[in-house]
């Protein structure tokens, strides 16, 4: 049976949902205040965590900042509920950018909450972690497109740059260009293909981007 936990503030809220998602053979836990949340997913490791953005003693941005750079609580997939406005666009693209899978605003449908929550935890058998590819600092989260490395989050990596760095991630050993334009690309990729994509994949990896070198006959990720 997959542990859920709802971090909400909101009794009758909680109840709703608790009712919803009993009724599918969930098991459904409280906490009520940001630090409780924290305290109970370390207590519980929940499956998945339902999570409300405006929540006393600690927000819900700071709650998800928190897990995320626990290892023992990093890989719990985040669903936010929130009942910020529609234009609050900055909000939801910061909880992504730390690791949040979901993004719902309230008033949310019961069925759907419940839709979102099996889809995220369909095929994952309760306790096993998303597909997860990891060396060093560097860790790919396979489902999201999720690059973690040290204590800074890239979400949502475009395709071709995330099966680059998933390619690299395998080996501390030099991958020669030819390889990684078959294995992302296929027979219809070129050189120039892979040359864009690490230039924007080195954008993307910012200060981190002395890991990815160019050697004599193709890259090397540095992890």
């Amino acid at each position: 049976m997959a542990r859920i936990l709802s971090v909400e503030d909101d009794p009758d809220l909680q109840h709703l949902v608790s009712y919803a998602l009993r009724n599918q053979g969930f098991e459904v836990h409280y906490a009520f205040t940001g630090p409780e949340g924290i305290e109970k997913t370390l207590q519980l490791n929940p499956d998945l965590i339902l999570l409300d953005m405006m929540l006393p003693g600690l927000n819900g941005t700071e709650v998800v900042r928190r897990l995320k750079e626990q290892k023992a609580t990093r890989d719990i997939p985040i669903v936010v509920l929130t009942s910020y406005p529609d234009d609050a666009d900055f909000l939801e693209s910061a909880v992504r950018a730390l690791g949040a899978v979901e993004y719902l605003r309230k008033p949310v449908r019961l069925e759907e909450l419940v839709g979102h929550v099996r889809r995220l935890l369909d095929g994952r058998g309760g306790k096993a972690p998303f597909c997860v590819r990891e060396r060093g600092e560097i860790r790919a989260i396979l489902e999201t497109r999720t690059v973690v490395i040290g204590a800074k989050t890239l979400v949502g990596l475009p395709a071709k740059r995330f099966e680059v760095l998933c390619v690299l991630l395998r080996t501390d050993e030099e991958v020669p260009w030819e390889d990684l334009v078959r294995e992302v690309w296929g027979a219809d990729g070129t050189k120039n293909d892979l040359e864009k994509t690490v230039s924007r994949l080195r954008q993307d990896l910012g200060p981190d981007a002395h890991r990815l070198s160019t050697t004599r006959r193709g890259y090397r990720l540095a992890a």
